[in-house]
């Protein structure tokens, strides 16, 4: 098992890691690990890479993995990627009502204490747990449903900083 209780950097921000992980790709020392945003969210895990690799993490407290970490252990390096998860995107019509709708759409969403992601076109992202909290969403919004309109896909999560409550 390869223990692990930091992270080495993050691929996608800079290149200070490329030359790292292309010597590694070449030496076959890189292994992928996939893990949900609530694995993600654990400083101690104990798990498998995609060649059946077992990982210890035991990271400090309050660190949480991110898409593209890079983590090292015994000269591998470990590249942790997000599972993408069922995701609930709305989005308010712009009429004479938006601003009521904005604060009930806040408050029942709250209500489920689930952690947002707020996009640059005023879309609200939160995840959902099954499709069976698609029909709970559309009644919870029945009074605003002609006021807003809904997707649902499957997308990595990503909350806004300090949007990311405890979820039920």
């Amino acid at each position: 098992m390869l223990l692990i209780n930091s992270i080495l950097g993050n691929a996608s921000n800079g290149n200070n890691l490329k030359e790292k992980i292309e010597n590694a790709t070449q030496n076959h020392t890189i292994k992928q690990l996939f893990l949900s945003r609530s694995d993600m969210e654990k400083s101690r895990l104990r798990t498998e890479t995609d060649d059946g690799t077992e990982i210890g993490l035991s990271l400090e407290p309050g660190i949480t993995l991110h898409d593209d970490d890079v983590l090292e252990s015994d000269s591998n390096l470990i590249i942790i990627h997000q599972l993408p998860e069922k995701i609930i995107s709305v989005k308010v019509n712009d009429d004479h009502h938006s601003s009521s709708i904005r604060v009930q759409l806040g408050h029942i969403i709250g209500n489920r204490h689930r952690p947002l992601s707020i996009t640059s076109d005023g879309s609200v992202l939160f995840p959902i747990h099954d499709e069976n909290e698609v029909e709970l969403f559309e009644k919870l919004f029945s009074e605003i449903i002609h006021h807003i309109s809904m997707t649902v896909e499957d997308k990595i999560f990503v909350p806004n900083q300090g949007m990311n409550v405890h979820e039920h």
